[in-house]
Formats: structure tokens, C-alpha cells, sequence
């Protein structure tokens, strides 16, 4: 992608109306590929920005998309909290299942249909997970994945679900069948851990779930206070920015994660000082830098640049834990975005990992 096009898209983002347009055959795929093709719709519009008849036909029918897809989560969530909530279970929503129901922001971030939702994600401490998945379980979930072809639920079996937590760290998905054809089924994620192993940031992780509260809006969820909602952002996309097979997946610099940190941070309702507070309490301080820093880059964004200086923002090296090796980049994020095949910034250091 050219350094021109990506800035036509974050001006929009932005909500500045920009100089010139470039190839809309590349700005869609990266919209695409980005998951802001809504986002980029609502705001191009609010612009008045005119756009070709079939980019705009592609974009008004991505966000039509996107909104009733957030109006088809936003029942099991509420089903969901109410039964989490019932019995006492210990947990917060996370991301969009918060972004998109809970005032948890005075100044609303998205409208419906702007922020992409694929799924809804839960944290808990670990020793709270059996909790959780009873619950899921008593609520139809069954841990296992969605087959397209045979449109049914596949169950993991028993040795896979123990594989996924011991090896990998993460607990199996809860899947349910939906109700309505055009989103056949509804997923479920259940989050352990701010870093990479189970250990890693465990005083932080029950900090945060200890200090969640209820609110109340499109759906009734828990959440973290918005300094810990932001800090948790911070420590997801540190996490995903630091894993070599999520640069294998392109998912390392998704646009729509680091777009919720910049419109966090510029809607004046987070207090910046109780994040840093809390960053240095926790031993976070390096995360924080390096993920503000790549969103300051991406949007050129001076006042986020300078909190990431403050912070060091040095960006982590990549780790590759099935080989067992370390990588630097040898790019910039903003030229790291604009490429499709990112692997190609990468250096091996030699005895990093």
C-alpha cells in the first residue's frame, strides 16, 4: 500500500477530510483486510466525502453488516451476563462486547455497525474458568468450532480442550448455534492471562477483575474502569504485536485494534496519569510505550507519540516459541502496515530467546 493511500484512510479515521483519493481497488482490500470498512463508511459519510457508486454500495452494505451482527451479539451477551452475574461468577467483557453495549465512555466511541464484532470476549483468573464454562455450558455453549460445509457445531474432545490450556495457554472457544441464517452460530472466548504464559502479569490481571463493575446500557456487563479497559487494549495488542504467528496471520497491526486505542485516548475521558500510575505499579510500562507508539505512528498522532517517548515505546522483538527464536523488525510500523507480507521486515537475533 502506498504511503499516500494509507494516509487517505487514517485522515478519514480521523475525521479530516483529505487532499486528494488514490486507487480504490487497494484502499478497499486494506479497509477489508483491516476489518474498518464500516468504520471508514460512517465516517466518510459524516465527511460528505463522495464516493463511487459501487465503493459505496460495498462499504454501506459492509456496515449494514457489521450493525446487525452487533444487534445479534448484544442478545447472548446480555443472556450471558445475567447468567454470569446470577451466580456470581467472577469475570469482566472485554473489547467490543463492552465498546458496543456498555457506557463505559460518557462520549460514545462507535454507533452500531462502525467497530467490527466477531465474537464476545470474557476474562477471568484461571482458577475461575471451570465457573465460567458451567455456566456457558448450562446456557446450550458446548467448547468446539463451527463446520460451514455441514453447518454444525463440531465438540472438541476431551483431550483437545486439555491440550489447547496446557501447550498453548488458552482455553477452547464456546460455541452455540444462532438462530438466524446469516450468522449461523455465536462464539465465545475466554481470556486467562495478559501475556503469553498463564503467569505472566497475574497481579495486574486479578487487579483489574477485582476492581470490575457493572454497566448499564444497550446490555447490562462488567467491565474494568476506563483506565483498565484501556490498559487491558494496551496489553491484548502488546501481546499479538510480540507473536510470530500472528505476523504469519497479519493480525499483529490489525488497523480496528489500534483505532479503538486512538479514539480512547482522544476522547479526553481517560485519565492518562492513572494509566501511567498504574503501568509503573505493574511493571507495564514497556508495553504501554510500544503499542502508543504504533498507534501514534500509524495516525501521526504527536501528543500519542510523545505519552509512548515518556513510556520508552521501543517496540518488543517477535518470538517465535516453536522454533525458539527471536526476531527484530528492520521497519517502521507505518511501513510495516502498508505491507501485506510484514515477515519480510523480520531479523533474527541471535540468542534473544
Amino acid at each position: 500500500m502506498t504511503e499516500e493511500s494509507l494516509k487517505y484512510v487514517t485522515d478519514v479515521l480521523k475525521g479530516e477530510s483529505p487532499q486528494t483519493m488514490h486507487d480504490w481497488h487497494e484502499i478497499l482490500g486494506f479497509l477489508s483486510c483491516h476489518k474498518i470498512a464500516g468504520l471508514f463508511y460512517e465516517k466518510a459519510s459524516r465527511l460528505g466525502i463522495p464516493l463511487p457508486k459501487k465503493v459505496e454500495t460495498f462499504l454501506r452494505e459492509t456496515f449494514g453488516k457489521q450493525k446487525r451482527k452487533v444487534e445479534f451479539l448484544r442478545r447472548y451477551i446480555q443472556t450471558v451476563s445475567d447468567a454470569l452475574r446470577e451466580n456470581d461468577v467472577e469475570h469482566a467483557f472485554l473489547k467490543g462486547s463492552v465498546l458496543s453495549n456498555a457506557p463505559i465512555y460518557n462520549r460514545k466511541l462507535y454507533e452500531d455497525g462502525e467497530r467490527v464484532s466477531n465474537d464476545i470476549d470474557l476474562f477471568v483468573k484461571p482458577n475461575g474458568i471451570s465457573a465460567v464454562a458451567e455456566t456457558l455450558k448450562r446456557l446450550g455453549f458446548v467448547q468446539g468450532y463451527y463446520d460451514f460445509e455441514t453447518k454444525r457445531i463440531t465438540e472438541f474432545s476431551r483431550g483437545e480442550v486439555l491440550t489447547r490450556r496446557m501447550n498453548r495457554g488458552e482455553v477452547a472457544p464456546f460455541v452455540k448455534l444462532g438462530a438466524e441464517s446469516e450468522f449461523p452460530f455465536v462464539e465465545i472466548d475466554i481470556n486467562f492471562s495478559l501475556g503469553n504464559t498463564p503467569s505472566d502479569y497475574t497481579e495486574l490481571s486479578e487487579f483489574m477483575l477485582d476492581s470490575a463493575t457493572v454497566y448499564v446500557g444497550y446490555a447490562a456487563v462488567k467491565a474494568f474502569s476506563p483506565e483498565l479497559f484501556f490498559l487491558h487494549l494496551i496489553m491484548h495488542q502488546y501481546k499479538e504485536s510480540r507473536l510470530y504467528f500472528m505476523v504469519e496471520r497479519r493480525k499483529d497491526l490489525d488497523l480496528y485494534k489500534l483505532a479503538d486505542i486512538y479514539y480512547i485516548v482522544n476522547c479526553g475521558e481517560t485519565d492518562m496519569r492513572k494509566v501511567k500510575t498504574v503501568a509503573e505499579k505493574f511493571g507495564v510500562t514497556k508495553p504501554l510505550g510500544a503499542v502508543l507508539s504504533q498507534v501514534g505512528e500509524v495516525f501521526g498522532d504527536e501528543r500519542i507519540l510523545s505519552i509512548a517517548r515518556e513510556c520508552g515505546g521501543e517496540q518488543p522483538l517477535v518470538i517465535d516459541y516453536e522454533n525458539k527464536t527471536a526476531y527484530k523488525w528492520t521497519a517502521s510500523v507505518r511501513e510495516r502496515i502498508k505491507s501485506f507480507n510484514s515477515e519480510k521486515y523480520l531479523k533474527e537475533v541471535e540468542n534473544a530467546y
